[in-house]
């Protein structure tokens, strides 16, 4: 216990680094559904491919997410659907924070994600051309 920091601490901070973007909560959100390709997570983020690939690869790195080839393309998963907790008691601190400091526009977008939680954003703007989202059209 090197510093005097249990392993687990410290492997709880390498977690919560990895959360810690808003656009890897989004993508933490979308893969709840069975995963999502990287070109479904470019359409319903709008987010440009190589950005959304570099946030994927953190999310790998702390192996909160596998990738799945299919074919030529790639699908990734949740690893383990604890994190996705994490994520949700994420959002009711926001949202107790945002209450209690009258913060609108904390609110209006935890009011999003949360209305998002257990659903996938299908076709956001008529860009997604993932083979789900081909097959649902």
């Amino acid at each position: 216990m090197p510093n005097g920091i249990p392993a687990e601490v410290k492997e709880a901070a390498r977690i919560a680094r990895a959360l810690s973007h808003p656009a890897r909560l989004q993508i933490l959100n979308e893969l709840r559904d069975g995963g999502a390709y990287v070109m479904h997570l470019t359409a319903v983020l709008g987010r440009p491919q190589a950005n959304i690939s570099q946030h994927l690869m953190v999310l790998r790195e702390a192996d909160l997410v596998t990738a799945e080839r299919e074919g030529m393309t790639v699908i990734y998963h949740v690893r383990n659907p604890h994190v996705l907790d994490v994520v949700d008691q994420l959002l009711v601190l926001a949202r107790e924070r945002a209450e209690a400091h009258r913060m609108d526009d904390v609110m209006v977008g935890v009011e999003e994600l949360d209305g998002l939680r257990g659903k996938r954003q299908r076709r956001r703007k008529g860009k997604c051309r993932c083979p789900r989202c081909r097959e649902e059209g």
